[in-house]
């Protein structure tokens, strides 16, 4: 994640956390409707699609406590995802589609080439249209879309036993020797 075209973007937001928590600190005294105001011109810069809903969410987020754990986050993240995990992915390949978008900055067309290369067979597809990688601001609607279309094209998916109960995945994950997350 580290090496993405916009992992510097978020570095250079690590490096202003403290500055951008006290700014949230003080938003936080402002009326809610100001507040929503303001989300709404900022985020207008990004996307036209900013929904009502999207703007409530967005200013929970933008709470001292909910940051500090975002930015903790995407600390870990940039420190800790180096490259996929080719063999949990050849293991479940058959499973698993990947879906790109043209111009993702996050997970750019070299991501999928490697992914070719180390996993031959892997289920892809590569978005028609222009999709951002932060797909709900304007295109959840084509991405859901294309999901069930992944889901009902293919026989091999049993829509009914997509979700794993809890116990089905910590017997797997018990059974793994990949896996150190379950508590024994």
């Amino acid at each position: 994640m580290a090496k993405m075209p916009k992992a510097a973007n978020l570095y250079k937001m690590l490096e202003w956390q403290s500055s951008i928590i006290f700014v949230a600190w003080l938003t936080c005294m402002l009326p809610q409707q100001l507040k929503d105001k303001m989300i709404q011109f900022y985020s207008s810069r990004f996307s036209s699609n900013i929904q009502d809903h999207m703007t409530s969410t967005i200013s929970e987020l933008i709470e001292p406590n909910a940051l500090r754990n975002v930015f903790g986050l995407a600390q870990s993240e940039l420190s800790i995802i180096k490259d996929p995990d080719f063999k949990l992915i050849r293991k479940h390949k058959d499973k698993i589609v990947f879906y790109y978008g043209m111009h993702d900055l996050w997970a750019p067309l070299d991501c999928l080439r490697r992914l070719r290369q180390a996993v031959p067979g892997v289920n892809f597809h590569i978005a028609d249209e222009e999709i951002l990688h932060a797909f709900m601001f304007g295109s959840c609607g084509k991405v859901a879309a294309k999901t069930a279309e992944f889901l009902t094209q293919d026989t091999k998916y049993d829509i009914k036993n997509l979700i794993p109960t809890y116990e089905e995945v910590a017997a797997a994950a018990k059974d793994d020797p990949d896996y150190d997350f379950c508590d024994s």
